[in-house]
């Protein structure tokens, strides 16, 4: 019995916007960006503020790999803020609300 091949398929055969597709590579290839954000946000949560910005966190992020890397090639796409921001409300109760949202492709 001959094994037919896996169709692989990207968001975009799925109808997605390409931005989604390339948010999504990027997370699978930097997690640990997810996890300095994370730690960023309930840093400042925990500071009793309520709300705050996801850019200002970039700024943070891009900040502290400027003193403690040499990496020419990090680079943070202000196009994924959205989706981090919507991330880490939907994965940690806590945060609900914290980020305020605007109508994106990352909804």
């Amino acid at each position: 019995m001959s094994k037919q091949p896996q169709m692989v398929l990207s968001f975009n055969d799925l109808g997605c916007h390409p931005m989604v597709e390339q948010f999504w590579k990027f997370h699978v290839e930097n997690p640990e960006v997810y996890d300095e954000l994370k730690n960023l946000a309930l840093k400042m949560y925990r500071t009793g503020r309520k709300h705050y910005g996801m850019k200002g966190l970039f700024e943070v992020l891009r900040w502290h790999r400027a003193l403690e890397t040499t990496d020419e090639e990090f680079k943070l796409n202000n196009n994924y803020t959205a989706f981090y921001a919507r991330m880490l409300m939907k994965r940690l109760p806590e945060l609900e609300g914290f980020f305020s949202l605007r109508g994106s492709v990352a909804d």
